[in-house]
């Protein structure tokens, strides 16, 4: 016995199972690629817009101390404090975003991977299907039966 007469065919129903099954595959992994292209967007927009005018703004008021809070006495200075814990929260905030948008991107990725996995796997059941119609369609026309 063969390797070849121990290969069962897919049904044609099962074959359009799994590619509805790739489908919704495809549409779950752009869906999380989409969102992680938003979260990464909105990082670098956050970013651009509002962390470097903050850290500019900071440098421009406030000239005798550093980010890290170094300087003279700061005890009474409660703006001075609330830019400083706005600026020092910014970081983890981008950070979020930038590692969850690519987390999101590599599921997308991997999601559609795995549907080309699949769609790979069914190419001999239906490449046997496409060769017996072939065959039969050659067979009617040798024998005249249109």
């Amino acid at each position: 016995m063969t390797t070849s007469d121990s290969l069962t065919r897919l049904s044609p129903q099962e074959i359009e199972s799994t590619i509805s099954s790739v489908k919704k595959m495809l549409v779950v992994g752009a869906v999380f690629a989409g969102v992680g292209f938003l979260l990464i967007g909105m990082a670098l927009f956050l970013e651009l817009t509002q962390f470097h005018p903050m850290i500019e703004t900071f440098f421009i008021e406030h000239t005798t101390h550093s980010l890290a809070g170094g300087g003279p006495d700061r005890a009474a200075e409660t703006a001075l404090n609330s830019q400083l814990t706005a600026i020092h929260q910014f970081p983890s905030t981008l950070l979020w975003l930038k590692l969850g948008g690519i987390g999101h991107i590599l599921l997308g990725i991997f999601m559609t991977l795995a549907a080309i996995v699949r769609v790979l796997s069914l190419v001999p059941h239906r490449l046997s299907y496409e060769m017996e119609w072939t065959q039969s369609t050659s067979s009617d026309v040798t024998t005249g039966d249109h």
